[in-house]
């Protein structure tokens, strides 16, 4: 006979307690819906009101960046169910009040187990492209190593949104819309992220996750130890195992967040380090360095800067190793130390001079969308970019049903697997340095629109001297070989000319199935020790910093 595991026994006893209807809406945790913000004492910008109002609890707790950035991303596991989850992986990027930048991978793993493609056209889906997570594994280490609370501490937020709920927002409920069908497919998912009556929830709607909150419970008095070599890493590897995946225990026993890469260039004074290898930062720095041997810098932008930029960027996603879209690896795709070295850059840009000369822009491939950021500074100086992400919109789409969190969705796992590879990802988190003093950190969501929404940020406020709030709220283009988007109201006349050089023009109203990349940034402006926050204004997500100051 089976043994019945007690933990998870009076998991479900709660979980289906807490799932029955309620005569009272939950209680909303306290949150901040600005896109912009300032003050004096520190600043976060997430991807949503209650992943912030969770850092900032950190930061006024007398935690620092390290704990606040860990509240967040624990509390969008939460609330943002589209884009991560305990399941999925993160990129992180750290700048220590003492100079030290301190990368961490979290990046999703695939299994010891994994096995060859049979075929050339397979095509593996739900959970045989599930991986070992790294998410939780990352937060673990920031936090015990670098932040100041408990981890325990850190959960509370959390867990509280789980318990309570959170009111679900606009764009989340449109995605969730879309995602029904293939949450409906699997048993734990429609368990967990559907209604009974197997719809979507919609905007406005609270959306409970009793068996989430009884994991995170366990994890806060266990630790993240618990989740790789305890109840619950046994649930997870049992549960993939029946369902023709391939974790196991030991897969999970085995994982360790590792050091991550960074990447680093200069740009026009500022100092940059981005999160390299398995993330993209060496394509930003590409993007930068051909970026600076050009002169852009008018108030608004002219036909012929808009053409550097569409250039800069279908050039850069062109040198990447692996194929836009499926990440397969690219034959004749360039070495990521070339594309990140000066001469590289310099070499690109006398390329695209040349095209400037006569018209003809660069051929059509697909995008995805998917993955969400969260930036933090703390008074001390210390600085966060984490990108954290589960692969498409909710993952693979399973969960397993007691655990209430999905799987992510491994690339790697479904194009070119190869047993303990970790997952590359677009994800960019990114630090600037001025006089070796932070000046910004930034990320976005989006695949391959994040290194492109970052470069026209960093643009706007170097080159243009916007403010962090006009730099995200400019118009944004995005350039893949001969196709150019720009955001619907850009200049007729800007447009006639971006034709007339060759490219196939779009224009497009940023909405829940498409957008210019969702950035969340934080800055810090020492000419009036002042900090500064900016969400995306595309999305669903906030700014904000502490009331007071904790020192």
């Amino acid at each position: 006979m089976k043994r019945v595991n007690p933990v998870f026994t009076f998991a479900l006893l709660c979980a289906a307690w807490l799932a029955l209807p309620h005569s009272q809406a939950a209680p909303q945790p306290e949150t901040s819906a600005a896109k912009f913000a300032r003050n004096h004492y520190g600043m976060v910008a997430t991807g949503s009101p209650y992943a912030t109002a969770a850092a900032v609890r950190m930061l006024e707790a007398g935690g620092n960046a390290m704990d606040a950035a860990a509240a967040a991303h624990l509390a969008l596991m939460v609330v943002d169910p589209a884009n991560t989850s305990l399941g999925g992986r993160t990129q992180i990027l750290l700048r220590l009040s003492d100079g030290r930048v301190i990368p961490i991978d979290g990046a999703t793993q695939a299994p010891a187990g994994v096995t060859p493609l049979s075929r050339a056209n397979e095509d593996r889906l739900g959970y045989s492209v599930v991986p070992v997570p790294g998410n939780l594994a990352a937060l673990a280490e920031m936090v015990s190593k670098y932040g100041k609370l408990k981890w325990a501490n850190v959960l509370r937020p959390a867990i509280t949104l789980a318990e309570q709920g959170y009111k679900v927002p606009p764009r989340l409920a449109a995605t969730w819309a879309r995602a029904r069908e293939a949450l409906r497919s699997n048993p734990g998912a429609a368990q967990n992220f559907l209604k009974p009556d197997g719809s979507a929830y919609q905007t406005g709607e609270v959306f409970r996750q009793p068996r989430l909150a009884q994991v995170l419970r366990q994890l806060a008095a266990s630790g993240a130890e618990a989740f790789y070599r305890g109840p619950i890493a046994d649930a997870i590897a049992g549960d993939v195992e029946r369902h023709g995946g391939f974790i196991r225990k030991q897969d999970l026993e085995n994982y360790r967040a590792q050091p991550g890469g960074v990447v680093r260039t200069t740009y026009r004074g500022y100092e940059v380090a981005a999160a390299g290898g398995r993330a993209w930062g060496d394509t930003l720095v590409e993007m930068l360095n051909i970026l600076d041997q050009f002169p852009i810098g008018h108030a608004a932008p002219t036909g012929q800067e808009v053409e550097i930029l569409a250039r800069v960027m279908a050039q850069a996603l062109a040198d990447r190793p692996q194929e836009i879209g499926s990440l397969k690896p690219k034959r004749d795709g360039y070495r990521l130390a070339t594309l990140s070295s000066r001469q590289f850059g310099v070499e690109r840009a006398a390329l695209i001079k040349q095209q400037l000369l006569t018209p003809g822009g660069p051929q059509r491939q697909g995008e995805r969308h998917d993955t969400t950021h969260l930036s933090v500074i703390d008074e001390a100086g210390n600085t966060v970019a984490l990108t954290t992400s589960i692969g498409p919109s909710f993952g693979s789409g399973m969960a397993t049903p007691e655990l209430g969190f999905l799987y992510a969705h491994s690339y790697r796992m479904r194009a070119d697997p190869t047993p303990g590879s970790r997952d590359e990802t677009e994800m960019t988190p990114t630090i600037l340095f001025r006089d070796n003093k932070p000046a910004l950190a930034i990320g976005a969501a989006g695949s391959e629109l994040i290194p492109t929404a970052i470069l026209q940020i960093i643009s706007n406020l170097v080159d243009r001297g916007y403010t962090l709030e006009q730099a995200f709220s400019a118009p944004r283009v995005f350039c893949l070989d001969r196709r150019l988007r720009v955001q619907a109201g850009f200049p007729a006349a800007l447009s006639d000319y971006l034709r007339a050089r060759g490219f196939e023009l779009e224009q497009a109203t940023p909405d829940s199935t498409f957008h210019f990349g969702l950035a969340q940034a934080v800055q810090y402006a020492p000419t009036t020790g002042e900090y500064f926050g900016a969400a995306d204004p595309q999305a669903d997500g906030s700014a904000a910093g502490p009331a007071k100051s904790k020192n």
